[in-house]
C-alpha cells in the first residue's frame, strides 16, 4: 500500500499533467486541421460583428441559454453543477497559494479566513455534488436511459467520487490547509513534501480520482466544456 501511495502522490501526478496538456493540444489542433466548411452554418438571428458574435457565443456558453430554452430542470442541474465546479476550482487555488490581498482588504485574520473557507468549501461542494445525483438518476429512466452509454455513467461516477472524497475531508476530517499547500507546492517545485496525516486516505482517493479525470478529460465526453465554445462560434460564423 505504501508503494501504491508513493506512486499516486509523487509519480502519476506528472504523468496525468502531461496527458492532460498533450491531449488538449492534440484535440484542439485536430479541430483546426479539419477542412473548413464552405457553406454558412450560422443560425438566425446572429450579431453582425465578430466581436458581437464572440460575445454572444460566450454568453450562451456560460449561461447555458440553449438548454434553458429546451429543458429548464436539466438547465438548473447543469448550471448549478458547473457553478459549484467553478467555485471549487477557485477555492483549490488556495492549495498552491492564498488570496492574501483579499484577506488584508477584508481585514480578516487566520480565524475568519478558516471559517469562511470551511463554509464556502462546503457550500461549493454541495452545489457540485447534489446536481450530480439528479443527473445520475435522470439516466435511470425514460428515453435518456436508452440513449445513455457506459461512458456517461463512468463520468458521473468519477465526478461523484471526487466530490464525495472532497466532502469527506471537509465534513469529517480537520485537514491542515497549510500542510496541503506545502505538499502541492512541493510537487510543482519538485521538492517533495510528505502527505499531511490529517488528510487521511480520503486525500489519496481524492487525488487519485482527480488524476484519472485529468487523463480521461481530453479524450472523453467531458471535453464538451472546450468544444462547446468552438461549436458556438461556428454556429455564428
Amino acid at each position: 500500500m505504501e508503494t501504491v501511495g508513493y506512486i499516486l502522490t509523487y509519480i502519476t501526478p506528472y504523468l496525468a499533467m502531461v496527458v492532460l496538456i498533450g491531449g488538449l493540444i492534440y484535440q484542439i489542433r485536430r479541430w483546426f486541421q479539419r477542412p473548413p466548411v464552405t457553406a454558412h452554418l450560422s443560425l438566425y438571428p446572429r450579431p453582425e460583428s465578430r466581436l458581437g458574435r464572440a460575445a454572444d457565443a460566450l454568453v450562451d456558453m456560460f449561461t447555458m441559454r440553449s438548454i434553458f430554452r429546451v429543458n429548464r430542470l436539466l438547465w438548473a442541474g447543469g448550471f448549478i453543477m458547473h457553478l459549484g465546479l467553478l467555485l471549487l476550482i477557485l477555492g483549490h487555488i488556495r492549495t498552491v497559494t492564498d488570496f492574501y490581498f483579499l484577506w488584508d482588504l477584508l481585514g480578516w485574520g487566520e480565524k475568519e479566513t478558516h471559517t469562511f473557507s470551511a463554509i464556502a468549501g462546503l457550500g461549493a461542494g454541495l452545489l457540485f455534488f447534489i446536481p450530480l445525483i439528479y443527473l445520475f438518476l435522470r439516466r435511470w429512466g425514460g428515453p435518456v436511459k436508452t440513449l445513455s452509454t457506459p461512458e456517461d455513467y463512468f463520468a458521473l461516477v468519477l465526478l461523484s467520487g471526487i466530490a464525495i472524497t472532497g466532502l469527506h475531508m471537509r465534513f469529517v476530517l480537520e485537514v491542515d490547509q497549510q500542510a496541503i499547500r506545502e505538499f502541492m507546492q512541493g510537487l510543482y517545485t519538485f521538492n517533495w513534501q510528505p502527505v499531511p496525516e490529517s488528510a487521511g486516505l480520503s486525500f489519496l482517493w481524492h487525488f487519485a480520482l482527480v488524476q484519472l479525470l485529468m487523463v480521461y478529460f481530453p479524450f472523453g465526453k467531458l471535453l464538451h466544456t472546450v468544444g462547446a465554445g468552438l461549436n458556438k462560434m461556428v454556429m455564428r460564423s
